[in-house]
């Protein structure tokens, strides 16, 4: 009996077709499994510099603590700070409860039960508390207004035991400085919202080693969490911390963090699964930092993330971060079934042409292959060039565009990350302390760079009592804008070593930026000396506008003029400096770039110098800070849903 056979212009097709079908699945997957690899390999360093990022954040948050505890001490014991008057201790520590507002708490607490705080609850109340009566177990607790002052119809009184408080226990029983454990409390007469606090200590002794006192320090871990839930962590993952036993400190996500008797939750009792999963794989590991592994979450894969942070404050804490895999490779498994239908479509196409079509569909299908495997090997100038059928031209087009991507990414985050370092050293980290005066400086670039600047000179001969402002716009944005800030920058403080008028330092500056420039790009500059001891100001200026000058004695605004062209576009140019009289207690001094005034709302209307003014009027008697966020907020709220599109940048300066 014959055996019936396919025809050969069947078999010869399917002999055929059947390999390209074969080559093109395992080219399809070759290309997912090196893409996926690829990408999975960029959202690792992504994560990994989230967890450096945010183990900075951590570390530059909780060393304010460990500085106030420190600053503390010296005034108790220089005896700027007197033991025997601790109702004289609340301006200073109201001063650094204003200026350090991460902090919910500054206390100090006697070996003789003496004590004093003052602490900033949930609710954003703050409250003086204090105990001079050591026999008394009574403690005396007062609200406090926003100027610091005592609230006499706020009076509470509540028993107070200091031996057993934790903030107090712990650093006299470890007898060195040191942090307490993690604890909750609820305050401000309002249980709205719990707090999960942890507080610094440093035990300070008699010269016959017995124990003075404690003074502390105390920090919301509530403002982790609200750090973290900032973070961009792939499309849906999360963020949370641990204490070495594994209890909850902050989550991204709001999870709670306290159990309803009001204790600090296990983070295996959590009522996040995934927080629950992390918690239970952590405690089958011999090693509980730097892990990195993918866990198993009711069926859904998960890359698991954890790294120690606070070790350069002394904490033994856990970042960890956990994404779903699909945030990862979800796009790739989808390009990869789009790549398995073309296959599909090639062996129908192979069948019905035979060899010479199976021939046709292999090639390209090899080529990229090759190349998508050069691309997930880290080759990102791989091009491909493929004219063919429009599937593969436009899965080549695809892959040139992912190729390109990649490369554009990896460039742009080394240099924004470049860029965004050097700005941050270059402003300066904090305001003079200058008797007499009070300065706030603010600026918020549009971009991740920018070419506003400002600054306090540290000017040769310059007296102690005199405070010298610098305030400066580069033509653009960006990082061409920032390096000229930063040339400009060091031009200007190299300067200032030698003594001079502020009209000498504007005419080095600019010839030195003109050599650089060659007049093509250009910044602005206002130099101005301000003195607690003097009625006058002085000022220069190359093409930036004067300061704005509030008196409140007569609710003027004195108006400016005079100044020369703008820094860099012309060699020679000579800068004259100005004068103004009657600068006497509570004069308020605004210098600040275009984007201030020019700052528009959804109809297209700028800000203006008159409601600028308007604002100093209203809130001249405010600190400078104060002042200094009312103009923040008043910008936010006249800009509404429209994007800001230029660099923010003032300083303001009142005489006290």
């Amino acid at each position: 009996m014959s055996v019936k056979r396919l025809p050969i212009r069947v078999l010869a097709p399917l002999l055929f077709g059947i390999p390209v079908l074969i080559v093109g699945v395992w080219l399809s997957m070759t290309w997912n499994r090196q893409s996926q690899k690829a990408v999975t390999q960029l959202a690792e360093q992504s994560i990994d510099e989230i967890h450096r990022t945010t183990s900075d954040k951590i570390a530059d948050v909780l060393s304010i603590p460990v500085q106030v505890c420190q600053v503390n001490k010296h005034l108790v014991t220089s005896k700027a700070l007197p033991l025997d008057d601790l109702a004289a201790w609340r301006p200073t520590f109201v001063h650094e409860s204003k200026t350090f507002d991460m902090l919910s708490a500054v206390s100090w607490g006697g070996a003789d039960g003496r004590t004093v705080w003052v602490s900033r609850y949930a609710d954003g109340s703050t409250y003086w508390a204090i105990k001079s009566d050591s026999s008394s177990e009574l403690m005396e607790e007062w609200q406090l207004n926003s100027d610091g002052e005592v609230l006499q119809d706020t009076r509470n009184q509540f028993e107070f035991r200091l031996q057993t408080r934790p903030w107090f226990e712990t650093p006299r029983d470890a007898k060195r400085p040191t942090w307490s454990d993690p604890y909750v409390w609820v305050g401000g007469g309002s249980d709205v919202e719990t707090t999960l606090g942890i507080s610094y200590g440093i035990p300070l002794y008699h010269a016959d080693r017995s124990l003075m006192g404690i003074v502390d320090a105390d920090y919301s871990l509530n403002d982790l969490s609200r750090y973290l839930g900032e973070l961009k962590i792939g499309k849906t993952g999360m963020a949370f911390m641990l204490t070495s036993d594994r209890k909850l400190l902050a989550t991204s996500d709001g999870t709670k963090i306290i159990s309803l008797e009001g204790n600090q939750l296990p983070a295996t009792e959590s009522d996040n699964p995934k927080i629950q999963a992390a918690a239970r794989f952590l405690e089958s590991q011999d090693s509980q930092y730097d892990v990195s592994t993918n866990i198993n979450v009711d069926g859904e894969v998960f890359y698991l993330h954890a790294s120690q942070v606070g070790r350069e404050v002394g904490l033994d804490w856990q970042l960890l971060t956990i994404v779903p895999e699909d945030d990862f490779v979800g796009d790739i498994n989808a390009e990869f079934a789009r790549s398995w239908i073309i296959s599909l479509v090639a062996v129908v196409l192979a069948v019905g042409l035979g060899l010479i079509a199976a021939q046709w569909l292999v090639r390209p299908l090899t080529n990229i292959g090759d190349s998508v495997r050069r691309i997930g090997q880290g080759d990102l100038e791989t091009r491909l060039d493929i004219q063919h059928a429009p599937e593969y031209t436009h899965l080549a087009a695809e892959i040139n565009k992912m190729a390109e991507g990649l490369q554009d990414r990896l460039r742009m985050q080394k240099s924004l990350s470049l860029a965004m370092e050097v700005q941050r050293n270059l402003l300066p980290s904090e305001s003079p302390q200058i008797k007499g005066l009070d300065i706030a400086g603010h600026s918020t670039y549009c971009d991740e760079t920018g070419g506003d600047y400002y600054d306090f000179l540290d000017v040769g001969g310059t007296d102690e009592d005199t405070a010298v402002l610098v305030i400066g716009d580069v033509m653009g944005h960006g990082v061409a804008a920032a390096l000229l800030m930063a040339t400009a920058r060091g031009i200007l403080r190299s300067r200032c070593a030698v003594p001079g008028s502020l009209a000498d330092f504007l005419n080095h500056l600019n010839e030195m930026l003109v050599i650089d420039t060659n007049g093509e790009r250009f910044m602005t500059m206002l130099l101005l000396t301000l003195s607690a001891k003097k009625d006058t100001i002085r000022w220069a200026s190359a093409g930036h506008g004067p300061p704005i000058i509030y008196t409140p004695k007569d609710g003027r605004f004195p108006e400016l003029d005079g100044g020369g062209l703008p820094l860099g576009l012309m060699e020679g140019e000579e800068y004259a400096e100005y004068w103004q009289p009657n600068i006497h207690a509570g004069t308020v001094i605004l210098a600040t770039t275009d984007g201030l005034e020019e700052t528009m709302n959804e109809a297209g209307e700028q800000f203006g110098k008159e409601r600028l003014q308007e604002l100093i009027r209203d809130n001249a008697e405010k600190t400078s800070e104060e002042i200094s966020q009312i103009i923040r907020q008043a910008l936010v709220g006249y800009r509404g849903a429209g994007s800001q599109d230029d660099d923010l940048t003032f300083v303001v300066a009142k005489v006290l």
